[in-house]
């Protein structure tokens, strides 16, 4: 069987559902596949920053999402090896963000995208795309859970499909960031004592610890809090973790984290692990004849900042932008879609602020240092949350007056600001 659309979407998460309702939105016939079923669980620290929110209200899902009970959080905590912990609230007294399990989210969003008229098609895996007589992608071959394939035409693809893409793969577009290699293992389990409206994040070594307390409750789940647990160590670790991510789990936050152990009421048999390659990567540019990359298979950079469903959004709106302009001008060519790679400019500068973060953390020494200065220095935290809570542009927290404040303390800042620069 033959079908032709406006756009085929690959990938039902978040920047493949986003970019699906946009473009449904404006008039374009639009159909989605991805091969899981949904509601479908995923490794993900769970968190949304307060410009999601806008975004997701720009979509219309937000009334939703707060119906499937996502929880404001009201401080990000930051623990230094040294046992410093650093609090931080907006003064305006606003949520810092929100959490939310990723099962739930997603299928709020897909079942969203299916009410704005976009074409959904669950467990059908996309096996390639199909090119015209010039190498210009046209369309995709699906097969369903059946094992039937169809080929599907389409006057442009929007790749979605993850930090394993498929399609940015077959197409020789990825280019891998070794230094950021990483192995993400993320569990969910009940809490005892403490507060449960906070994110808190620490590093021990070459491994991150991420807690965090999303809503979004599953069926069959008690009422009680559940926390998020994510551990994100060296892709070297890989062989340690495979075969055993649970004993992983319990040794590690035993031994390096045993104040967010004491706080876990869970036992071996209770403890279910998801674990994922986050394989740091980069496609420049992240788009070729026929198909815009957006999300993870676009760009890839394990953000310790809690900016990853951000980042999927903010990339699907631009593809959504430029692929409806692309789409009603009738043009399609590789000059008209390297307007997304230029949309997209915002997002790379938070993707260099995400490499920049995971450089700090990963020195001990030097994240104590930062923790330090956010803790004392009047101002610096509120600028570097409102831009990792995406709410002010990037170029705020890579400004190098400001990167001096924060990584050099102690030196006269007033010998080296440049002219012009502001706090």
């Amino acid at each position: 069987m033959q079908t032709v659309r406006d756009v085929v979407v690959v990938g039902g998460g978040p920047a493949g559902s986003a970019a699906a309702i946009w473009l449904a939105r404006e008039g374009m016939d639009v159909a989605l596949y991805d091969r899981a079923s949904f509601p479908r669980d995923k490794a993900c620290g769970e968190f949304l920053t307060p410009q999601t929110r806008v975004l997701l209200e720009d979509l219309g899902a937000w009334p939703a999402i707060c119906r499937a009970g996502v929880r404001p959080v009201c401080a990000t905590v930051l623990a230094t090896p040294d046992g410093h912990r650093f609090h931080h609230m907006h003064t305006c007294a606003t949520p810092v963000g929100y959490a939310l399990r990723r099962v739930t989210l997603d299928a709020v969003l897909l079942e969203h995208a299916c009410r704005s008229g976009v074409a959904v098609q669950t467990g059908a895996t996309v096996r390639g795309v199909l090119r015209d007589a010039t190498g210009r992608v046209c369309g995709v071959q699906v097969q369903s859970a059946d094992g039937r394939t169809d080929t599907v035409r389409a006057r442009l693809v929007l790749a979605a499909d993850g930090t394993h893409s498929r399609i940015a793969r077959d197409m020789g577009l990825v280019r891998p960031i070794r230094r950021l290699q990483r192995v993400a293992v993320v569990t969910h389990g009940r809490v005892s004592g403490g507060r449960t409206d906070t994110i808190e994040m620490r590093a021990r070594g070459p491994i991150v610890c991420g807690l965090g307390f999303p809503g979004g409750l599953q069926e069959g789940e008690e009422a009680s809090p559940v926390a998020n647990v994510t551990l994100v160590a060296p892709v070297t670790m890989a062989a340690h973790i495979a075969g055993r991510p649970r004993d992983f789990v319990l040794q590690t936050l035993e031994v390096h984290f045993p104040d967010v152990a004491a706080r876990l009421a869970w036992s071996d048999c209770s403890l279910e692990v998801r674990t994922i390659g986050c394989f740091g990567h980069v496609c420049r540019p992240p788009l070729a004849e026929g198909v815009l990359l957006l999300g993870d298979a676009a760009t890839f950079i394990d953000p310790f900042t809690g900016e990853g469903v951000y980042f999927a959004l903010r990339g699907a709106q631009c593809a959504a932008e430029v692929a409806s302009a692309a789409l009603r001008a009738g043009d399609l060519s590789r000059a008209r879609l390297m307007t997304y790679a230029r949309a997209r400019r915002e997002l790379n500068l938070r993707y260099l602020l995400c490499d920049l973060v995971q450089a700090v953390v990963r020195r001990p020494a030097l994240f104590a240092r930062v923790v330090h200065q956010l803790d004392t220095v009047p101002g610096l935290d509120e600028r570097l949350f409102a831009v990792l809570g995406d709410r002010r542009p990037p170029s705020d927290a890579l400004h190098p007056a400001f990167l001096w404040r924060v990584l050099a303390p102690g030196l006269d800042m007033t010998r080296f600001r440049p002219a012009g620069a502001g706090r």
